[in-house]
């Protein structure tokens, strides 16, 4: 379990102190089957990974997955390969310059991270819908169609698939959470009737060593990750980095900034970088799927009877995203 130091702040760029503590070294692992089965006793399991100023690790392994969700991973995987392996000029047919939503390539180096550039190569997607116009504020322009690549040709329904499957698992997790918070199941779905939905494939290329993304917290509510192998760390409780070690027919989950806000820093976001691969291997690939309010929904704090973390972020020597 995590021990944690008193907070200096909760806010963007905010610096904490920190104290030696023990670390289990390990992310609590949560089974899929019992998301369903006793959502009561998983929201007890997921308050107690979430709630760092009381010794949680701030995110957690989703196990036990099904094997149709195992076996769409393991398709989207190829599928990954087989795009990222085509030439340049193939993937940039897809550019995300060319999309007014933003969807689409991303060659290496194009986003930067904590001040350093992010060594990866990306393709993302969204929610799928028809672009036309909508009343209220710009930021309505997120939404619309995706980019797909003609190569290779079953990559749309395989992602149009996952960002299904993947959406109706985030919204049994958010009932678990609402729970964990002592609110009702379903206390906070209205947060979410048109959710904004962000979706990647990502290859890291094989490198010497270094960083793959620099160390930050997500924006959002809450990110589900798939990956092939290592790289993944979360920070401690003792400003020690933990690897993600990959669990076979797991997720891993872990909070982001707009949970930190509504709950005034009960559940902190979780901070986390990746490292690149080494040379010796093919790269590394995740499939990341980001979870967010719809987008105009206004985030409030929420009045809960639980005190704030003592400890969110990284030690003071240590910058956010």
């Amino acid at each position: 379990m995590f021990r944690v130091a008193r907070i200096e702040g909760l806010h963007r760029g905010g610096r904490f102190v920190w104290r030696r503590c023990h670390s289990t070294g390990a992310l609590p692992m949560l089974l899929h089957r019992q998301l369903y089965s006793d959502l009561e006793s998983f929201a007890g399991q997921l308050g107690n990974a979430c709630r760092v100023g009381d010794g949680g690790a701030g995110c957690f392994l989703l196990t036990g997955l099904p094997p149709t969700l195992c076996s769409l991973h393991e398709e989207l995987l190829k599928s990954a390969q087989q795009f990222f392996a085509q030439p340049a000029q193939a993937k940039e047919a897809v550019d995300y310059q060319r999309s007014p939503e933003f969807r689409g390539y991303m060659r290496q180096g194009a986003e930067n991270t904590a001040g350093s550039v992010d060594e990866r190569e990306q393709m993302e997607f969204g929610r799928e819908e028809a672009r036309h116009f909508r009343e209220g504020g710009l930021y309505q322009r997120l939404r619309g169609p995706n980019q797909w690549p003609s190569k290779p040709p079953h990559l749309k329904p395989l992602m149009l698939k996952w960002l299904q499957e993947m959406e109706e698992l985030s919204r049994q997790l958010t009932r678990a959470l609402s729970l964990s918070l002592g609110l009702t199941a379903t206390g906070l779905d209205g947060y979410f009737l048109e959710p904004h939905v962000q979706a990647k494939l990502v290859h890291y290329p094989p490198a010497e060593g270094g960083m793959g993304v620099g160390a930050h917290c997500d924006s959002g509510f809450l990110t589900l990750l798939w990956q092939d192998s290592e790289g993944l760390e979360f920070l401690d409780a003792n400003g020690q980095w933990i690897p993600a070690t990959p669990v076979p027919n797991s997720l891993v989950c872990n909070l982001g900034e707009v949970v930190q806000l509504l709950t005034a820093g009960v559940y902190p976001a979780t901070v986390h970088r990746v490292l690149q691969p080494k040379t010796a291997t093919a790269g590394r690939f995740s499939l990341p799927y980001f979870w967010n309010p719809s987008l105009d929904v206004e985030i409030q704090t929420l009045d809960l009877p639980q005190r704030p973390a003592e400890l969110s972020g990284r030690p003071s020597d240590q910058s956010h995203a």
